[in-house]
């Protein structure tokens, strides 16, 4: 992919940056999304590229030139702060789908010591980074946030416009499904006890409509369960993803570099 000049200036500094760990996590933990660097979430780590941090509200950001080294960083980040614990405690690992809106869900939760703010879909980097914190001592908190498919893509339409961020919209389905089965498959792994305590809500508020962070069983999110998305449903909403992404073109054009 060709870069323009302002892109490849703005991916020399973050690299730049990313070789002295010591200034990055300064820098970081600056940015007030983090809490002081209690927020550990590749979203958050695509700030320390200033030209993305400066965008406007409301401007597409241009998610290029920091693609990979903000995942990168995020990574790394959380692997070292897992393994020089000190005298922290609780670790929380939150899950979702895109636009399923996982702070607002969890809004009324105590901040842990340490949080990763992601999907967790990807099982085998999962459990590593679960396993790493176990081995460590931390205690464990998965909280796993679902929204219903259309409240999630209307909600990542509105964080377009809004805040200039924006997603695929065709391929939130499939991440919304793919984080359920993750989710599933961390609750067969790692059963609750003194150490791990799995929380799983339902968000069902929007913009403009309370809605409370409803707690439901795992039982909901199985095959058959009330929240349940089989693969049908994946296809379905797939189309209408792709409708509603072709009558409200926000941030295409930096998807389209990316």
């Amino acid at each position: 992919m060709q870069l323009t000049k302002e892109q490849k200036d703005a991916r020399l500094a973050f690299n730049r940056l990313l070789e002295n760990s010591y200034l990055a996590d300064q820098r970081y933990d600056s940015l007030p999304s983090s809490r002081a660097g209690r927020i550990i979430s590749t979203d958050i780590a695509r700030s320390l590229d200033t030209r993305y941090r400066d965008t406007p509200d409301g401007q597409s950001r241009d998610l290029v030139p920091g693609w990979d080294l903000a995942w990168r960083y995020a990574h790394d980040r959380l692997a070292r702060e897992i393994q020089r614990r000190g005298h922290r405690k609780i670790i929380r690992f939150m899950a979702g789908g895109w636009g399923a809106g996982k702070t607002h869900a969890l809004e009324r939760e105590l901040i842990p010591d340490l949080s990763w703010d992601g999907t967790l879909q990807h099982g085998k980097w999962n459990r590593a980074m679960i396993d790493l914190a176990l081995s460590h001592g931390w205690k464990v908190q998965i909280a796993y946030v679902f929204r219903d498919m259309e409240l999630a893509l209307y909600g990542a339409v509105e964080r377009a416009f809004k805040e200039g961020r924006s997603v695929p919209l065709a391929e939130l389905p499939a991440v919304h499904r793919a984080v359920q089965k993750s989710v599933l498959q961390l609750i067969r792994r790692y059963p609750p006890g003194a150490r791990m305590a799995i929380l799983l809500l339902h968000n069902t508020g929007a913009k403009g409509v309370a809605g409370p962070a409803r707690i439901f069983t795992p039982t909901e999110l199985a095959a058959g369960g009330a929240l349940h998305y089989p693969l049908r449903h994946e296809a379905y909403y797939t189309e209408i993803a792709r409708e509603i992404e072709a009558l409200n073109p926000c941030g295409q054009e930096v998807r389209r570099n990316a």
